[in-house]
């Protein structure tokens, strides 16, 4: 049965197949197309897993190519910048920016020093809305002078502009002096200060406007030597010359010496300290010349550096530039002495010592071999030289002093530390001496006393081939002597300049006036700027009298100070000439706490000024003056004590 259902099975089958094969055309078969159904799906959390359930390695996305992406960027750019320029153009918003406001400078690029300089300053509005409260400020560089005033320094100059209106622009003109040195290159700053309509805030651009110095109307010329020595004195000349065809005035030169340099004189004298010449006006196509002496000491090879300047004087602090001319550096290399020497007077290592009269000196010479060769048969010899110079103090152990031309010496006899000096061996001598005092010379006329020190050093060097050669080094070096000046008081009843009057001696309660007379004795150097101080206790009185009464003697009733300014003392004031003197009256009233004493009438006297010849500052005190009038013929003992 079951083979029966399959044969029919089987020849259905074949007569569908050739139904298909030869089927009539004129028999049109319609056949329906199934429609798809939708079917949901249930997708899981977990996709990755299902992913490789799947065997799916890769999921594509359809992209958004890059120039499409480009192209709807660029689109959607121009209508947004199409709408904010519509807004901001045709809206009515004003928008101000610096960006829209120019500086601009016409001027020269380069100019003389000292010559005038013009510019012209132009500021223009390119904004929308005016430019309110606008002022350009100009910030000139360090030493630019007025036009108009050459005394008068431009630091910074603020012009107002008011309103600039918008669309429009504003121009204005400005004159200066600036100086430098040729090559300088000097920068204008340039400020332009405003607000705009409706707001309080500040708006500022800047401009910077440059000028370079291209000539000088004075040059130096400097001469110094390359190298110099150690210890060893040296010149150096400067030439000042004018470059120009105008008088430059005021002329100050300056020198900043390097670390070590001291300096020991110049043919002109220093109007402040040792490094500033006041050289006044110089005239056109003139030069005038300069000449610096000094010591210098540092190590070997050691490079310093010597600053030159000058330019317009500041009228007002007199020993200061205010514009600057010219500047000019100059190094020099230091080298040492084949033979070190140095003289140490009193521990002072200074090339220039400075000492009182009657003042007793111990000198030391220090000594070293600084070649890398042994040196023999040493020799030292110092001579000195003054008429101060108290030659029978001169004391040296082991030196022998010779008395015909003032010289000690020392070697190998009685020194056996000179017979060999090898590479880096140094060594010590002494001696001492004393200066007279000068109230011993006074009366010969001696002004500006020194003493002068002359050291040699000699030493025998041996070469490779045995040939002896010398080698020598030389040092000097200067003392100085201060001037004696003094100054003496006393008091006076019955002489004097004025006349006094009141009890003998003096009574408590009652007033007694008295004369204090002040002397000044100078000796041998002039003195500038002396002044003499003092003080009043608070039961004397300043009377007011005065003798000569041209002396400028003055009282501060605060305090009760007196100063009495002397000016100028001669060297040899109260020892060969008339000596500076000057009187006033006191008056005094003791009390009951002062009987049975001398009261003070004058106290705290001191006096003090400038020595010219040493440059250093003199004091001298006195003490006090009291009642004891004892150089007044009518004094006797017991008439300074205060009585009942």
């Amino acid at each position: 049965m079951e083979e029966l259902d399959k044969n029919q099975n089987k020849q259905t089958q074949i007569e569908k197949m050739k139904k298909t094969l030869f089927f009539d055309p004129k028999k049109v078969i319609k056949k329906e197309i199934p429609k798809l159904k939708e079917r949901k799906y249930k997708v899981k959390t977990d996709w990755t897993q299902r992913q490789r359930s799947l065997g799916v390695s890769k999921i594509s996305k359809k992209k958004i190519s890059f120039f499409t992406k480009l192209l709807i960027f660029s689109i959607a750019f121009f209508f947004i910048s199409f709408g904010i320029a519509f807004f901001v153009f045709y809206g009515g918003v004003n928008i101000i920016s610096t960006e829209n406001v120019d500086i601009s400078v016409t001027g020269p690029s380069s100019i003389g020093g000292g010559e005038e300089l013009s510019f012209q300053i132009t500021v223009q509005n390119n904004n929308s809305v005016d430019l309110e409260l606008a002022d350009l400020i100009i910030k000139y560089p360090k030493g630019t002078l007025s036009a108009i005033d050459k005394n008068t320094e431009l630091v910074q100059v603020r012009e107002a502009l008011d309103t600039i209106s918008s669309g429009s622009s504003m121009t204005k003109l400005f004159k200066s002096t600036l100086f430098g040195g040729e090559g300088d290159k000097k920068e204008i700053l340039i400020t332009i200060e405003y607000r705009a309509k409706g707001s309080n805030a500040i708006f500022f651009k800047e401009r910077k406007y440059e000028v370079i110095i291209d000539s000088s109307p004075v040059v130096f010329n400097v001469d110094i030597p390359k190298e110099v020595m150690v210890g060893q004195e040296f010149e150096l000349s400067i030439d000042i010359s004018s470059n120009s065809n105008k008088i430059v005035k005021d002329f100050l030169f300056v020198v900043d010496y390097p670390f070590g340099f001291d300096f020991k004189s110049s043919d002109i004298k220093p109007s402040y300290s040792d490094n500033v010449w006041d050289i006044g006006d110089i005239q056109p196509n003139s030069t005038r010349i300069l000449k610096i002496k000094g010591v210098i000491e540092g190590q070997d090879k050691e490079e310093r550096v010597f600053k030159f300047y000058g330019g317009a004087k500041d009228l007002k602090k007199g020993n200061e530039i205010k514009a600057k001319l010219v500047s000019i550096d100059e190094p020099v290399l230091i080298k040492k002495t084949l033979i070190g020497v140095e003289l140490v007077l009193n521990g002072d290592y200074a090339l220039e010592y400075t000492a009182p009269s009657g003042k007793s000196i111990r000198v030391d010479i220090l000594w070293s071999n600084n070649l890398a060769t042994k040196l023999i048969d040493g020799r030292v010899e110092l001579k000195l030289n003054g008429i101060v110079l108290d030659e029978e103090s001169i004391s040296s152990e082991t030196g022998f002093y010779s008395s015909i031309d003032n010289t000690i010496t020392w070697d190998k006899s009685d020194n056996p530390q000179l017979t060999v000096l090898n590479p880096g061996d140094d060594g010590n001598l002494s001696f001492s001496f004393s200066i007279h005092p000068l109230s011993f010379i006074s009366n010969s006329g001696i002004k500006n006393p020194e003493i002068d020190l002359d050291l040699t050093v000699i030493a025998n060097q041996l070469s490779d081939i045995n040939s002896v050669e010398t080698v020598e080094t030389t040092l000097s070096k200067k003392i100085k002597i201060s001037t004696d000046l003094l100054l003496t008081g006393r008091s006076l009843y019955s002489i004097g300049s004025f006349e006094n009057i009141g009890p003998i001696p003096p009574e408590i309660e009652k007033e007694t006036n008295y004369t204090i007379v002040w002397t000044v004795v100078n000796t041998s150097n002039d003195i500038s700027n002396a002044k003499v101080v003092a003080s009043l206790p608070s039961y004397v009185k300043w009377a007011g009298n005065i003798s000569p009464r041209l002396e400028n003697i003055s009282f501060n009733p605060i305090g009760g100070e007196i100063t009495w300014d002397v000016g100028d003392i001669r060297a040899g004031d109260g020892v060969s000439t008339i000596a500076k003197e000057v009187s006033f009256q006191v008056t005094l009233t003791p009390s009951l706490s002062q009987i049975g004493t001398a009261p003070i009438l004058v106290d705290n006297i001191s006096l003090e000024g400038v020595d010219d010849f040493t440059n250093k500052l003199i004091n001298y005190s006195l003490g006090s003056i009291n009642t004891r009038f004892s150089t007044d013929p009518l004094y006797s003992s017991g008439n300074e004590n205060v009585v009942r």
